[in-house]
């Protein structure tokens, strides 16, 4: 037997048949339901009105509460993101962006199931990589797993790995429904990288979407490709389409002097 408190402060010996339960559900890994029945087996008294189906209720409840916090860790740990940004956090703003069609066409979420891409372009430090932060957040609050690469570490992926790890690192990225590019365009691709990137995009396609932020106005997104590449046209296919939705955040730069971003902007 062992003696616990109640929520009251009132101390309640275990029997040894709850213990025992306690331990099969910790044995298969049922953290909610040991949470639920610890407290359930610890408060009798506020449970003695309640019926044997409401009390299983509530312990799968808290056990279906737990795998949603589970795996909400495990997909921000997957996606590379530093920081946890919210959508929540977001109000109108006509001037600089996002305003509240924006706001609202992002926490839908949509746009995952229709394959849509989306472009948040604007100047440096107005927020772009905070706004594709914080949509990739409501993603994964919602079971999408998501992953971020700085456009430069990306490229730097796609012209280091050799062949066989490329093919692996390629596959990988079709279990996310949400892949973020930040800072496309501040460096151009090699012809290597360039077809490269292609094969990543063309696995990806119609299997989720890519959120790309940028300088670069969603018209000139072919810049950063090389000319002289024969397939600069099918890749500006896969990454750039008429159903994209581009969203421009104007006006002077959120960050302070020490270059950390200010508020949750």
């Amino acid at each position: 037997m062992a003696v616990v408190k109640s929520n009251t402060g009132e101390k309640t010996v275990l029997l040894n048949e709850q213990e025992e339960i306690l331990e099969k559900a910790r044995f298969c890994k049922l953290s909610g339901i040991v949470d639920e029945l610890h407290y359930q087996f610890s408060n009798p008294k506020l449970y003695q009105d309640c019926s044997f189906e409401q009390r299983i209720s509530s312990c799968l409840e808290s056990q279906i509460n737990a795998n949603r916090n589970a795996l909400f860790n495990t997909n921000f740990k997957k996606s590379r993101m530093s920081k946890k940004y919210y959508l929540s956090n977001y109000t109108e703003s006509n001037e600089r962006g996002p305003n509240s069609k924006d706001i609202q066409f992002l926490r839908e979420l949509n746009f995952i199931d229709s394959a849509i891409n989306i472009v948040i372009n604007g100047a440096t430090g107005t927020g772009k990589t905070v706004l594709a932060m914080a949509t990739g957040m409501e993603a994964i609050k919602h079971g999408h797993p998501v992953i971020f690469y700085r456009m430069s570490d990306l490229i730097m992926i796609m012209e280091t790995k050799e062949p066989a790890a490329f093919v692996r690192f390629r596959d990988y990225l079709k279990k996310f429904h949400i892949l973020i590019l930040d800072d496309y365009g501040l460096e151009r691709l090699s012809e290597y990288a360039v077809i490269r990137f292609y094969d990543i995009l063309d696995c990806l396609y119609g299997n989720g979407s890519i959120i790309i932020t940028t300088q670069l106005r969603h018209t000139s997104l072919k810049t950063a490709i090389p000319e002289k590449c024969t397939i600069r046209e099918a890749l500006m296919d896969r990454l750039q389409r008429p159903s994209d939705r581009v969203i421009t955040l104007n006006g002077k730069s959120w960050r302070g002097s020490t270059g950390e971003f200010k508020g949750d902007k």
